[in-house]
């Protein structure tokens, strides 16, 4: 349902954590099992990862800007509302938002037509090719969106989407291990790597994994130096599943989303978890008294280090293709991508905001730079890729016992 927005202070990152994006990503495997794992939208679309879009003509040069409304899809809470008023001052125009919590809700919606929007806010690098194959985005025209020039390099011509030609990236976070800098000794995660899961004994039910089929399989086969992450072979997922399953007797481990709050409450000490958890958590859920010392983060070395994006596009059917360009140009602004994530949480892939720029600016605490992906880590950052739906169901039969025996 569309809901036009409204508009409250929200400027602090500790005023406002993006649990609903961490929602999204436990859910999403869940509501694909339910659609049959997108196979009926596949086929209605017509087509594979591999195939471009029917819709290859942009729109032409020096169009004036529609009047609006703009309507975006994008999850709930992963934009600043004052970042949305504040475009909607500069052009005269009301956004509306359409919310959705998965990112196949999302592309099923919008195959559909139960949702009609002009800019898709917030979609994974996994379903970026059947959004293309399928002719739901159109290609973009860069003349309206000169602030592409901020982007960060690797992410201007991304795996997902060849040349950016349909899609800006909005986002983008790894995959570590987040921890109680004050029960366990950085070095020790250090030395120990992924292994610091499975040995964290000491730490029964204060244990977590990602409530994520595809992120806790990557992180046992990374764990046995496997950095092919998107293999479908039966023999590597069942090795996955067996030393996943080793964590339940081993460490009582929990299968959450949740570790953004619960490091810094200190209900989990050791936790796979996503960098900008440690960077939200740091700024809101500390209890009094505790500073953000008591947080540290791991992640593996450039070139077995998973990083995740999300991207912005526009809609092929867009009543409003002309002013959903100046929103996505709008958005890659430094300033606006450093307003939006002050309260967002998660990082804008825009150069000038790196690690130094944000720990300068007090984002990050400097012990926690790590949680900043370098450009070397970027790009040779490993990446989760699309599986198809055979290769999606044997994931989720694995996924099925683990959470079964749990």
């Amino acid at each position: 349902m569309f809901a036009i927005l409204t508009h409250e202070s929200n400027n602090s990152l500790g005023e406002h954590m993006n649990s609903s994006r961490r929602d999204f990503l436990s859910r999403s495997a869940q509501l694909g099992v339910l659609l049959g794992a997108g196979v009926p939208l596949l086929n209605a679309c017509g087509g594979s990862d591999d195939k471009r879009s029917k819709v290859t003509k942009s729109i032409a040069d020096g169009l004036q800007p529609e009047k609006g409304p703009l309507k975006i899809i994008n999850y709930a809470d992963y934009v600043n509302l004052d970042v949305i008023a504040d475009f909607e001052a500069e052009y005269g125009v009301k956004v509306e938002i359409s919310t959705i919590d998965t990112d196949t809700e999302a592309t099923t919606k919008l195959a559909s037509g139960a949702i009609k929007a002009d800019v898709h806010h917030s979609m994974a690098g996994t379903s970026i090719g059947n959004l293309i194959s399928g002719g739901l985005i159109q290609p973009l025209n860069k003349s309206y969106i000169p602030n592409f020039a901020n982007v960060i390099d690797t992410f201007k011509d991304p795996w997902y989407d060849p040349g950016a030609t349909y899609s800006v990236p909005y986002t983008f976070f790894g995959t570590g291990i987040g921890f109680r800098a004050d029960r366990i000794d950085p070095a020790e995660v250090e030395a120990q790597g992924w292994d610091t899961i499975w040995n964290a004994t000491a730490f029964k039910g204060q244990v977590s994994v990602l409530d994520d089929e595809r992120e806790a399989f990557t992180m046992a086969m990374l764990r046995k130096g496997i950095t092919d992450v998107n293999t479908t072979d039966q023999k590597v997922i069942d090795q996955a599943l067996a030393d996943v399953m080793e964590l339940i007797d081993l460490v009582n481990v929990k299968v959450n989303i949740e570790g953004y709050k619960d490091i810094p409450e200190g209900t989990t000490s050791i936790a796979q978890t996503w960098s900008a958890d440690l960077i939200t958590g740091a700024a809101g859920y500390l209890p009094e008294g505790t500073t953000d010392e008591v947080l540290g983060f791991w992640h593996p070395p450039a070139g077995s280090y998973l990083v995740t994006n999300d991207s912005m596009g526009v809609l092929a059917n867009a009543a409003n293709p002309v002013l959903a360009h100046l929103y996505l140009n709008y958005l890659l602004d430094n300033d606006v991508a450093e307003k939006n994530f002050s309260w967002v949480g998660y990082l804008p892939a825009i150069a000038k905001l790196d690690a130094d720029y944000v720990i300068a600016a007090g984002y990050v605490p400097e012990h926690l730079r790590n949680c900043v992906p370098t450009k070397e880590e970027i790009d040779k950052a490993i990446y989760l890729k699309p599986l198809g739906a055979a290769g999606d169901a044997l994931y989720e039969t694995a996924w099925a016992k683990f959470t079964a025996g749990n």
